[in-house]
């Protein structure tokens, strides 16, 4: 973005950043469960709403958990995580639903068994 106005390589920069999501699901086996992670990071300063919804088990049973997470420019940063200890084997679902940066709404969805 050289020799451009600095009011244009910043528009530029939020245009570019408007098609990134800053926050992802990550979910990884570990022991005889699952951990599940919501990840953040941004190129530029970021505040991102989200929400975590988690079923699974035998019971049906049901977790969620909602908030916000203020990003810093080039920091990844773990937001939240839950254990779903003894679960590896058995169906479970994680949806992450994120209001971003740039007012955009989108889900990601983690399925099970692993």
């Amino acid at each position: 973005m050289a020799n451009l106005p600095i009011g244009l390589g910043v528009a530029m920069m939020i245009a570019a950043v408007s098609h990134i999501a800053p926050l992802r699901l990550v979910a990884d086996q570990v022991d005889a469960g699952v951990r599940l992670q919501v990840i953040g990071s941004s190129p530029v300063a970021c505040d991102a709403s989200y929400k975590l919804q988690v079923v699974g088990g035998a019971g049906g049973n049901r977790s969620v958990q909602s908030g916000k997470a203020r990003l810093a420019p080039g920091k990844q940063v773990v937001i939240a995580t839950t254990t779903l200890g003894n679960r590896a084997s058995e169906q479970w679902s994680a949806t992450l639903s994120v209001d971003a940066c740039d007012g955009k709404r989108y889900e990601q969805i983690e399925t099970g068994p692993r």
